[in-house]
């Protein structure tokens, strides 16, 4: 048997860490890290390089959380042995044997109807606070990819999203949302500039916008986060007749499988509800 050279480069596994890390977002790397030395410190004294399939299920037993923290921890450490296997620093992907817990779909419990978000919109404050609200639900965009927004990312009614992995999209909103946006625009602005500013006038950060809408939702008894507005833009639109290409493409979701989730989550609805009984 021929083994696989070692292409990898990495003197160590925490080099081989950092290298699996590098050119990943800082988001990325700031959950992938602790993961990852998690894992290492649980093998010492030996290295990735010796790691089995047992100790791999050892590490995993050996977490604690709730099911989705789990899931995400044995997903992290799956991509990291694959990239150790691939690069030829592993002789054997062991990671490929190591089986993610279920997670219960909680979605249904993240949906909220479109009284509450209109609700949302009443409450926030004139200018930018409610034209966040408003463009979180219109676009289905992201918490990050608000904060990421640019005044050339606005060309007429199309707006580009700078979306995960750096994979950008395209998606048409309203003249109304767009006319918000807009209405935001200091005269000085380049339109390289953010379109979402804080009261000092420095880029909105993700924290900033979580906050800001935080606040908004104490205001209505609610307890939303940026990430709802993608929930309801989804679950509102496919609810309303859109065709599900058409949300997945607004949301970016790479397989629509991710999108039809959404067809499931309303608690009210039902193949009950069509028949004459």
């Amino acid at each position: 048997m021929r083994y696989p050279e070692d292409y990898s480069g990495a003197k160590s596994d925490q080099h081989l860490v950092e290298l699996w890390l590098s050119g990943r977002p800082a988001s990325t790397v700031k959950v992938y890290r602790p993961v990852a030395e998690s894992l290492l410190e649980f093998l010492a004294p030996d290295c990735l390089q010796m790691a089995t399939v047992a100790d791999l299920v050892r590490w995993a037993e050996s977490l604690e959380g709730k099911p989705n923290t789990l899931s995400r921890k044995v997903s992290t450490v799956k991509s990291l042995l694959s990239y150790a296997h691939k690069t030829g620093y592993t002789v054997f992907n062991v990671g490929a044997a190591l089986l993610r817990p279920k997670t219960p779909n909680m979605l249904h419990e993240r949906i909220v109807d479109e009284t509450t978000i209109h609700d949302m919109m009443t409450a926030a404050s004139e200018g930018r606070d409610k034209t966040m609200v408003r463009f979180l639900y219109a676009s289905g965009a992201r918490n990050s990819e608000l904060c990421k927004l640019r005044w050339k990312d606005i060309r007429g009614r199309r707006v580009t999203l700078q979306g995960k992995g750096s994979k950008n999209r395209t998606t048409l909103l309203p003249q109304s949302i767009i006319d918000e946006l807009l209405a935001l625009r200091p005269e000085t602005a380049a339109d390289s500039d953010s379109v979402f500013l804080t009261t000092k006038g420095n880029a909105m950060s993700p924290w900033a916008c979580w906050y800001i809408i935080k606040q908004i939702s104490e205001v209505v008894s609610q307890g939303l986060t940026p990430h709802w507005f993608r929930h309801a833009h989804a679950s509102h639109t496919l609810d309303n007749g859109a065709p599900i290409h058409l949300v997945q493409r607004s949301l970016g979701h790479e397989n629509v499988a991710t999108t039809s989730r959404y067809l499931h989550a309303n608690p009210n609805d039902g193949a009950s509800n069509f028949l004459n009984i």
